[in-house]
């Protein structure tokens, strides 16, 4: 392409850089801007890109109840940078929060306004249609939306589930269930024989849903007799086939946090057991989707855990305190490392992407 320089030597060297060098260096010539939009120069990047993971944290200011999205930059997470969300994110009381493949997405479900976005890049893309013809006397009181990546189609794609209140019936209307194509910016709904078998569930719109391998799970429960009694099932949905599947927990009554281990479903149950005793198991689904098996109960002292987010790097734990602080807490040393203060929705890996979001 330049001077002696062959093009594999030259593609060596860009996939190894960050995505802001890489956007300065467009203007270079129309052969590298060509070459940094191909998807496999953009596969190549993000291959390099996920040897360097970072954490990303939704958390509330305790001081103006704002959100904020924060990006750690090192393993010991000291140093940060917060983010500037999206303009209509930035002015509401609560949004879901979901990140796979280096691309966040946002929900506000009382509005149905959807958001890709790439911090990386800095492209948004809004999306205010996933509520289209809905009659005006509806209003949504709930909504959740599940979001991953097509391993087949290559395609990024969010499901999205919510529920309206008939205001002339004063009545709740079905849940409905429709999924969105960031390859061809369209929205489809869901057939209701597609969605029939669960239709008597109630979804969980929390940060305990996860997404492995164009997998999505989510938590979903059902009522028994209209009480407060009910048991825990994992809705998944297979971004590639598009279908939907209910499956069993390890233990009915318990749901803990659905997360990534070694690129497998897993539950990690933070639950109290007798007032004394907090389990912190850690459940893995085979292979056939299925069946759980325990694979760690995780010794950590009991009065300073309420949630775990899973493993950071070099085997370390990161969890949520009782009192709302997030800890990278050391196994092997059984120590603190670091505190992290803030009341946390959500937390994530992330990895840069060079995903373009706008045409």
């Amino acid at each position: 392409m330049d001077g002696n320089w062959s093009l594999d030597m030259l593609i060596e060297i860009l996939i190894k850089l960050p995505v802001k060098s890489i956007i300065r260096f467009k203007c270079v010539a129309k052969t590298w801007c060509h070459l940094f939009q191909s998807p496999r120069f953009i596969s190549q990047h993000f291959n390099i890109s996920k040897k360097n993971k970072r954490l990303v944290v939704c958390h509330r200011d305790g001081d103006n109840n704002n959100f904020f999205i924060r990006l750690f930059v090192d393993e010991a997470l000291v140093s940060y940078h917060d983010l500037h969300l999206p303009f209509h994110f930035a002015s509401i009381d609560f949004f879901e929060f979901r990140v796979d493949n280096g691309l966040f997405c946002l929900l506000d479900p009382l509005n149905s306004v959807l958001a890709l976005w790439n911090p990386a890049t800095k492209e948004i893309k809004i999306r205010r249609e996933c509520n289209q013809n809905i009659p005006s006397k509806f209003s949504t009181f709930f909504g959740t939306i599940g979001f991953g990546l097509d391993p087949l189609s290559n395609d990024y794609k969010v499901v999205y589930i919510w529920e309206y209140h008939d205001s002339e019936k004063d009545i709740q209307e079905p849940a409905r269930y429709s999924i969105y194509s960031m390859s061809s910016d369209s929205w489809r709904e869901f057939k209701d024989e597609d969605v029939e078998f669960i239709r008597d569930y109630e979804v969980c719109g929390s940060s305990n849903n996860a997404c492995v391998n164009g997998v999505y799970y989510w938590h979903t429960y059902k009522y028994i007799n209209w009480r407060w009694d009910y048991f825990l099932k994992v809705l998944a949905f297979n971004f590639s086939t598009e279908v939907f599947q209910l499956i069993d927990l390890p233990l009915s009554e318990r749901g803990g946090h659905l997360l990534p281990l070694h690129n497998r479903i897993a539950i990690w149950d933070t639950n109290l057991l007798e007032d004394i005793e907090i389990s912190n198991e850690v459940w893995v689904l085979d292979d056939d989707g299925r069946h759980w098996n325990k694979v760690l109960k995780i010794e950590i002292p009991v009065l300073q855990v309420k949630k775990m987010f899973g493993f950071w790097k070099n085997g370390k734990l990161l969890v949520e305190s009782v009192t709302g602080e997030l800890l990278l807490y050391d196994l092997e040393k059984e120590e603190v490392q670091t505190r992290v203060g803030g009341d946390f929705s959500y937390v994530y890996t992330y990895e840069e992407s060079l995903v373009g979001l706008l045409p």
